[in-house]
């Protein structure tokens, strides 16, 4: 039932009126990170929910052209994600900056 009322708000949405986690948060009297849950979940589930970021808010694509055009950023931040970490790993313990370097 909470899913399916999240998917109404999330269709009844769109980019120039988005649905905001704060929203979704009132609606379901859930936490802000349950509120992030939820729009993972139906995600995982193959739902095209797009958002401009995490404060802007979300809404469903209507369209291939919308859902492509958040799916090139969504793929932008996992690329940017995979290279930080990339590097982390690449790091030597014996390179890392400790907090009494710093003093």
């Amino acid at each position: 039932m909470r899913e399916e009322l999240l998917k109404l708000m999330l269709h009844q949405a769109d980019k120039e009126h988005p649905v905001t986690r704060e929203q979704i948060s009132r609606q379901f009297c859930v936490g802000d990170r349950t509120a992030r849950k939820m729009i993972e979940a139906l995600r995982e589930q193959g739902v095209r929910v797009c958002g401009l970021n995490e404060q802007e808010g979300y809404w469903i694509a209507k369209t291939q052209e919308e859902y492509e055009r958040f799916r090139r950023d969504y793929a932008s931040k996992a690329a940017t994600i995979f290279r930080r970490m990339k590097n982390m790993d690449n790091q030597s313990e014996e390179g890392q900056v400790t907090f009494l370097d710093l003093l």
